[in-house]
């Protein structure tokens, strides 16, 4: 019997954070899906298999992580998505619909307990 695909969607504009985190995800044994911003997410969450998690930077171009989060909070397909939010920003915890939040830069054990809580 095959193994069970988890899915994460990683939504990260800078390139060296990008895939510093899509490393640490892939040795945890996920599948990782990647988008620059917002914009990008929406697209392959339109039509791409459903995430187990979503991981978003909160400050992305073109469309942020907030309002990502809110259309997939209004999006009756993807509302029960668990989404971590990231940010650099200390004092950032602007997050009403995420279910975690990761301060950036993050360790690989924050990013498993992250995946836990939400039950990635």
């Amino acid at each position: 019997m095959g193994q069970l695909v988890r899915r994460v969607l990683l939504v990260e504009d800078d390139p060296g954070m990008r895939d510093a985190i899509r490393t640490l995800l892939e040795r945890a044994g996920f599948h990782v899906a990647i988008a620059r911003d917002g914009a990008e997410a929406w697209e392959l969450l339109g039509h791409g298999p459903r995430p187990v998690a979503i991981l978003t930077d909160l400050y992305t171009p073109r469309m942020t992580g907030h309002d990502l989060v809110a259309r997939v909070r209004r999006t009756p397909r993807l509302a029960s998505v668990p989404i971590i939010a990231m940010s650099g920003a200390r004092a950032d915890r602007s997050r009403p619909a995420a279910e975690a939040f990761l301060e950036k830069p993050f360790s690989r054990e924050q990013l498993e307990w992250a995946l836990a809580r939400v039950g990635a």
